[in-house]
């Protein structure tokens, strides 16, 4: 089974998904620029509410692009991480431990010097699944309420992990929140994780209409440019392509209707029973079931983004990351 086949446009024509797809990534490509040194592409893997598998999907894509990549899987999830659980490893360090946050001494508040702490490369623990891990944090509550400083610094960590993966992953927390809003604001390529349910659909749309209206792009739009989609779905737990075709149709619709976006749909993933015995297991789908549906449609979407994504961006990265990013929490220079 193939992930990337007859996609639908909002008209109802179907059209080739995997050629979709590429007009994509390569539109992506086409505006970075030649950089001095190497820097990996930055994916985020997100979800307008939590419960739909994006945690498990970015594991499952992280251990099949580890088998011929540097692969580096970021647990942003700020307060609630549980990457390390589908791994099935215990860190001794996660990501608060790269900001001192209980050291009332900087500033006279609780927070991070710029210079401070163990980077997130350092942080990164290998899993047996062929990827490095940097472990999210768990039950720390001023994780979801960092400062501006603190931001900056966990998102000046990202260059050290691009400067030894081929890739990074991020898969960041569900909703709207400013912090996953700003991992998204980083990423090269957001992936939108979503499942056939109402509710998952109209949050993922919520999260995209927030996501258009901060984003570059939304620049280009008001100016009559034509922007370059660094956005994709993803429908998870679907019980068939046509179901999976069908909401995408309802959310390509509302997306160029209301936000003059186009929505690829990247790929979806079918229903299966073997994804919970996997989770049960602390085992990737891909490893534990390897000829089940769900591991054929991650294999699907992997494929994708090793061929065109991976090697398309090579060497290259795109201008502006971390100025947007800085722009977007109205930060000082840095």
């Amino acid at each position: 089974m193939s992930a990337f086949q007859s996609p639908v446009s909002a008209s109802g024509e179907p059209a080739d998904q995997a050629s979709r797809l590429r007009e994509l990534f390569r539109s992506g490509a086409a505006t970075a620029k030649q950089a001095a040194t190497r820097s990996a592409p930055v994916i985020a893997v997100t979800s307008g509410k939590g419960g739909v598998g994006k945690t498990n999907l970015a594991v499952n894509l992280a251990t099949v692009l580890a088998e011929r990549s540097r692969i580096s899987l970021v647990d942003a999830d700020l307060g609630m991480a549980n990457a390390d659980i589908l791994c099935g490893v215990s860190p001794s360090m996660r990501l608060q431990d790269a900001l001192p946050l209980f050291d009332g001494s900087v500033h006279g508040r609780a927070g991070a010097h710029p210079l401070a702490g163990p980077s997130l490369a350092s942080i990164g623990m290998p899993t047996p699944h062929g990827f490095v891990l940097v472990p999210g944090s768990v039950g720390v509550a001023r994780m979801a309420d960092l400062h501006a400083s603190e931001q900056r610094q966990l998102l000046r960590g990202l260059s050290t992990l691009e400067a030894r993966s081929d890739l990074v992953l991020l898969d960041t927390g569900a909703g709207i929140s400013p912090g996953v809003l700003g991992f998204l604001a980083v990423a090269d390529l957001v992936l939108v994780v979503a499942t056939p349910e109402p509710t998952s659909i109209a949050d993922a749309y919520a999260l995209i209409k927030c996501w258009a209206q901060r984003s570059p792009d939304h620049s280009a739009r008001d100016r009559g440019d034509r922007p370059s989609p660094r956005i994709a779905l993803v429908i998870n737990q679907c019980r068939s392509r046509v179901e999976a075709e069908a909401v995408h149709r309802r959310m390509l619709a509302a997306c160029e209707k209301f936000l003059g976006l186009h929505l690829p749909l990247a790929g979806w993933i079918e229903r299966d029973a073997r994804v919970v015995d996997s989770v049960m297991a602390r085992m990737p789908v891909v490893r534990f079931a390897p000829q089940s549906s769900a591991a054929s449609g991650i294999h699907a979407l992997a494929n994708v983004i090793r061929s065109e994504w991976m090697q398309a961006e090579r060497g290259k990265t795109l201008p502006g990351r971390f100025e947007s990013l800085r722009r977007m929490w109205r930060l000082g220079p840095r």
